[in-house]
C-alpha cells in the first residue's frame, strides 16, 4: 500500500486547482459553442483545443495526487457564462481566467517552497504554462484595441487569434 505523502492542506489546494482546470476546460467549451453559433468558425476549433489542453492539465494534477498516494477529490464545477457580445469579450474572458489560474498557481507556489519540494516543483511546470497562457492572450487583448464590433473586424481579430 502507497505512503500519503501530502498533508491534507496540501492534497485539497490540489483539488482546488484540479477543480480550476476542469472549469477552465467547460469554460473553453462553452467559448467554443459560442464562437461556433457566431460565425467564428476557427475560434471554434482554437477554444476546442484549449479546452482539451485544459482538461490534460487537470489529469496530470490527478496523476500527480494519485502518485503521491492519495485520491484527488473532484468537486463540482458550475456551468460557465456564454453570455458574450464580440470575438473581443470572449478573448478578455479567456484572459482575465488565464490570469486568475495563474495567480492561483503562484500563490500555492509560495506556499509549497518550504514545506513539500516535490509539490513545489510541480506546480511551477503550471506556473510556466500559465505564464505562457496569460502573456499569448495579452497579447491579442493588445492587438483588439481599438478594433470596432464590426464582424469585420471581428473577423480580423479572429484572424490574429487563431494565426498565433
Amino acid at each position: 500500500m502507497k505512503q500519503n505523502l501530502l498533508s491534507k492542506e496540501v492534497e485539497s489546494k490540489l483539488s482546488d486547482l484540479i477543480a480550476e482546470e476542469l472549469k477552465a476546460m467547460y469554460t473553453y467549451v462553452a467559448i467554443a459553442n459560442w464562437c461556433q453559433d457566431n460565425g467564428f468558425l476557427q475560434a471554434y476549433d482554437f477554444f476546442l483545443a484549449e479546452s482539451k489542453d485544459e482538461k490534460e492539465h487537470s489529469e496530470v494534477l490527478q496523476k500527480y495526487v494519485l502518485d503521491m498516494g492519495c485520491t484527488p477529490s473532484l468537486k463540482d464545477i458550475k456551468v460557465p457564462s456564454s453570455d458574450f457580445k464580440t470575438i473581443k469579450d470572449v478573448i478578455y474572458a479567456a484572459y482575465d481566467m488565464e490570469v486568475a489560474l495563474g495567480e492561483m498557481y503562484s500563490d500555492f507556489s509560495i506556499e509549497l517552497a518550504k514545506k513539500d519540494v516535490l509539490t513545489f516543483a510541480k506546480i511551477q511546470e503550471f506556473l510556466k504554462i500559465q505564464t505562457e497562457s496569460i502573456g499569448f492572450f495579452g497579447d491579442i487583448c493588445s492587438a483588439a484595441e481599438g478594433l470596432a464590433d464590426t464582424k469585420f473586424e471581428q473577423l480580423y481579430l479572429e484572424k490574429i487569434l487563431v494565426k498565433n
